[in-house]
């Protein structure tokens, strides 16, 4: 009959039923099963784009927030530099016009070391050397070879 014409290639569970015999409850079922996957796409979808929004508020609140920090710590570093350079201006501790760093500097420098062949003496004398020797005289040659 009627199964006979779906031929002999479809496996039993799988023959059409002839016309106008289909059950109503099976193609409820069928188009419930078809809007179902359709609907689980549309979700999934719907899904990532929520996701891909809110990632992206998320990254402009992140991006204002290093903004904003970057300009507090700005701010904060020009104030540490202003109250640094106005400790400076009235500290009298480094002044050396109201008083010398080193208490000993006096001293020192009534004391002066001697070294290499000054002795005491010529020490007192720091330009004893060079009003020694005659100064030479630029332009003159040496005698000699010529180069």
């Amino acid at each position: 009959g009627a199964d006979q014409d779906a031929g002999p290639h479809l496996p039993r569970g799988r023959r059409p039923a002839p016309e106008g015999r289909r059950a109503v409850g099976d193609q409820a079922a069928r188009q419930a099963t078809h809007q179902g996957a359709a609907g689980s796409r549309q979700l999934a979808r719907d899904a990532l784009v929520l996701q891909q929004m809110h990632s992206e508020q998320e990254r402009q609140v992140r991006t204002k927030r290093t903004v904003e920090r970057a300009r507090v710590r700005k701010i904060m570093d020009v104030e540490a530099h202003e109250l640094k350079k106005m400790a400076t201006e009235t500290s009298v501790i480094m002044d050396t016009s109201v008083k010398r760093y080193s208490a000993k500097k006096e001293a020192k420098r009534l004391n002066q070391r001697v070294g290499g062949n000054a002795t005491a003496e010529t020490a007192a004398k720091p330009n004893a050397k060079a009003s020694a020797k005659p100064a030479k005289a630029k332009g003159v040659k040496k005698k000699g070879k010529a180069k």
